[in-house]
C-alpha cells in the first residue's frame, strides 16, 4: 500500500499544473517589470530568466524539507513555498550583484500595510519584495548568494516567488554544484573530499572573476568617446609602435637600450598633431593615415652613432625661437638625448633635416605663446605694451633654455608647466604693476622671478645673493608678490 505522502504529493503536483498557466504568466509579468526597470541603470545587468517550478522539482523539495509533515493541506504548501517561480537577474561580475541590489532596494521604496517587512516600487504595487533579511545571504555550503522573497499579489491573491541575483561565474559554479553535490543522492566514501575541491574550484572562479573585471574596466574606459579619451588611445598605440621601432634600430647600432618613452610621447604629439585633434568621424582614418606614416621607418638603415646635418642655414620666425633653436642646434651631436629626439623626428617627418627643425621650433615656441594668458594684461596695458611685456618674458623663458639644457623641455608636462609658471608671473604683474612706466622700472624682478621658477622647476641650484637680491627688491616695492616656496633655502644658507 502507498504511503500517505506520496497521495499528498500527487494532489500537490495536480494542483501545479492546474496552476501552471496563471502562474507563467505571473513569471512573465514579474519578468517584464524587472527588464523594464533595470533598462535604466548600468550595473552590468546581462539578462533575466524565469522558471515556473518542475514538477521534479517540486517533488524533491517536498520530501527534502518534509513539507508533507509541516502543511496540512495543498494551498498551505503553496502558500509557504518560497520559489513557485524563479526569477534571476545575470549580471557581469561578483561585484555587480551588490549594485543590482542595492538598486533594487532604492527602487522598492514603498512599504506594504498589508505584508510585514515586504515592499514596493510605486511603478507597480502588485510586486513585492521582502528587503529586510540581511544580503548576500550565507548557504548550507558556506557560500554567499542574493536571494530574496517575493510576492506577486493580486485582488488579495498572492504568489511566492524567488528573485536570485546572479553573476556568469556564480551561475556557472552554482548549476555544477546543484547537480554534483546538493542533488547527488550517490554515496560517496569522499563526499568531503568532492565538497573541499568544489569549494577550491569556487576560490579559482572567484580569482577569474575579478581577472576579467580588470580586464572589462580597461576595455571600458578604452570605450570612452571623449576626444581626450581618443586622444590619449591614439598617442598610446602611436607612441608604442615608435618606441619599439627605434629601440630595435637603438639596438643594433649601440648594443644598448636607453628608456626614450617620454621622447616618443612628445613626437607623437607634434607629428600627429592633425590626427589628436580630429573629431569622431574622422579617427579611424587618420589612426590608419598615422601607421602609414610610420611603417616604412623600419626598413630604413638608422646609424644612432652618426651626426646629424642640415642642409643649409635654419630661418627663425622669431628672436626667442632662435635663441632656442640655436642652443639645440648647437648641441644636437654632442649630447645624445638632443640627438635621439630629432634623430627620431627627421626620420618620421617628410622633409628635410633643416625644413623639420624649422617646422618644429615655430610650433614649440607658438605652443608656448598661445597657451598664456596674455589678455590679463591688456586692462593695465595697450596692446603694444603687452606684447612688449610677453616679449621680454619669452625671452627669459629662452635664456632659462639654455641655461637648463634638457629635452624634457620639449614635453608637454614641462613644458605646460613652464607655461604656468609665466603665467603666475603675468598674474603678478597684473595685480602689482599699474602703468609701463613701472614696469620698465621693475621688469627685472618678474624677469628674474620667472628665471627662479624655472630653474628650481630642474631643482637646478640659483645664486644665493641673487636670489637674496630678489627678495630685497621685492619687499622694497612692497608688492604683492608669491615668493616660491623652495627659494627661500637658497637665502638661509648665506
Amino acid at each position: 500500500m502507498e504511503l500517505k505522502l506520496f497521495g499528498f504529493i500527487e494532489s500537490v503536483l495536480d494542483q501545479l499544473e492546474e496552476m501552471r498557466p496563471m502562474l507563467e504568466e505571473v513569471g512573465n509579468e514579474i519578468e517584464g517589470f524587472f527588464e523594464n526597470l533595470l533598462l535604466t541603470t548600468n550595473k552590468g545587468y546581462l539578462n533575466i530568466n524565469t522558471r515556473v517550478k518542475s514538477q521534479k522539482s517540486l517533488k524533491e523539495k517536498i520530501i527534502r524539507n518534509q513539507y508533507y509533515q509541516k502543511y496540512d493541506t495543498k494551498e498551505a504548501l503553496f502558500e509557504h513555498v518560497p520559489d513557485i517561480i524563479g526569477i534571476r537577474l545575470e549580471c557581469r561580475f561578483i561585484q555587480d550583484e551588490a549594485d543590482l541590489y542595492k538598486f533594487i532596494k532604492r527602487s522598492f521604496s514603498e512599504k506594504s500595510e498589508a505584508y510585514e517587512d515586504f515592499f514596493y516600487s510605486n511603478t507597480n504595487e502588485k510586486i513585492l519584495l521582502s528587503l529586510s533579511c540581511k544580503q548576500p545571504q550565507e548557504q548550507k555550503n558556506g557560500m554567499k548568494i542574493y536571494r530574496i522573497d517575493g510576492k506577486y499579489v493580486d485582488n488579495g491573491q498572492s504568489v511566492n516567488f524567488e528573485l536570485q541575483i546572479k553573476s556568469l561565474v556564480n551561475i556557472f559554479w552554482g548549476e555544477i554544484e546543484h547537480k554534483v553535490i546538493y542533488k547527488n543522492y550517490s554515496y560517496v566514501i569522499a563526499d568531503k573530499f568532492y565538497k573541499d575541491i568544489m569549494k577550491s574550484i569556487k576560490n579559482s572562479l572567484t580569482t577569474i572573476d575579478q581577472q576579467l573585471l580588470l580586464i572589462s574596466n580597461q576595455f571600458d574606459q578604452g570605450d570612452e568617446k571623449s576626444y581626450e579619451k581618443q586622444e590619449q588611445q591614439l598617442e598610446a598605440i602611436l607612441s608604442k609602435l615608435i618606441y619599439d621601432i627605434f629601440a630595435k634600430h637603438m639596438k643594433e647600432t649601440l648594443g644598448v637600450l636607453v628608456d626614450f618613452k617620454s621622447s616618443c610621447e612628445a613626437i607623437v604629439r607634434y607629428v600627429f598633431r592633425d590626427a589628436l585633434e580630429s573629431s569622431m568621424h574622422d579617427y579611424a582614418q587618420h589612426l590608419i593615415s598615422g601607421f602609414e606614416k610610420v611603417r616604412g621607418i623600419e626598413e630604413q638603415h638608422i646609424d644612432f652613432t652618426q651626426k646629424i646635418f642640415f642642409e643649409g642655414n635654419i630661418r627663425y620666425e622669431d628672436q626667442h625661437t632662435k635663441l632656442i633653436g640655436e642652443h639645440i642646434k648647437e648641441h644636437i651631436n654632442e649630447e645624445f638625448q638632443w640627438n635621439l629626439f630629432f634623430r627620431i623626428l627627421f626620420a618620421i617627418e617628410p622633409e628635410n633635416n633643416r625644413g623639420d627643425f624649422e617646422n618644429f621650433m615655430h610650433y614649440y615656441t607658438k605652443k608656448i605663446y598661445d597657451k598664456l594668458a596674455s589678455n590679463k594684461l591688456s586692462t593695465n596695458f595697450t596692446i603694444e605694451e603687452t606684447k612688449e611685456i610677453i616679449e621680454t618674458l619669452l625671452a627669459q623663458f629662452s635664456n632659462c633654455f639654455i641655461k637648463i639644457n634638457s629635452v624634457e623641455l620639449l614635453y608637454d608636462n614641462m613644458a605646460d608647466q613652464a607655461v604656468k609658471y609665466i603665467d603666475s608671473v603675468i598674474d603678478a604683474l597684473y595685480k602689482n604693476v599699474w602703468t609701463y612706466e613701472q614696469w620698465e622700472k621693475e621688469k627685472d624682478i618678474y624677469t628674474d622671478l620667472l628665471e627662479v621658477k624655472l630653474l628650481m622647476m630642474f631643482n637646478i641650484d640659483i645664486d644665493y645673493n641673487k636670489a637674496l637680491s630678489l627678495l630685497d627688491r621685492i619687499r622694497a616695492t612692497k608688492s604683492n608678490i608669491e615668493i616660491p616656496k623652495g627659494m627661500v633655502k637658497y637665502v638661509y644658507r648665506l
